[in-house]
């Protein structure tokens, strides 16, 4: 992803306030936040900053709990469906620096997998069981 001041260059955070990507030159550091140049004006004015702005992705929020719930029951189902919806989430994450939740996005894909290859060999083990 790049700066949104200069493309070419590769953002190295988000701002605080707006929450779009910035190179390391565009960023200031206050207080242990990092803002770019509008929102530093507001930041240091004592001002609210546009933090508000951000919105939680609906999708990584189903993903993890598909996720979650696919470990207990019907996983064969559930987690290839948590897969799919963090994928997706992180795609919107991506492409929308105003939405929130590459974590939970992160664990519901890592627990996906993982869950899924747990019920796969659980089902392989059961059909060789029988035999």
């Amino acid at each position: 992803m790049g700066c949104k001041n200069h493309p070419n260059v590769v953002a190295a955070d988000r701002c605080a306030g707006c929450a779009e990507s910035f190179c390391q030159d565009c960023l200031v550091d206050i207080g242990g936040q990092k803002y770019c140049g509008s929102c530093k004006v507001m930041a240091l004015q004592g001002r609210p900053v546009a933090a508000a702005a951000t919105t939680p992705c609906k999708e990584a929020d189903e993903a993890l709990k598909y996720a979650i719930i696919g470990i207990f029951c019907f996983g064969i189902i559930l987690e290839p469906m948590a897969i799919a919806k963090a994928l997706k989430a992180k795609n919107l994450i991506n492409a929308s620096p105003n939405l929130t939740g590459s974590g939970k996005a992160n664990a519901a894909l890592i627990i996906g997998i993982v869950g899924l290859i747990l019920w796969v060999l659980g089902l392989f083990m059961r059909i060789s069981q029988t035999r």
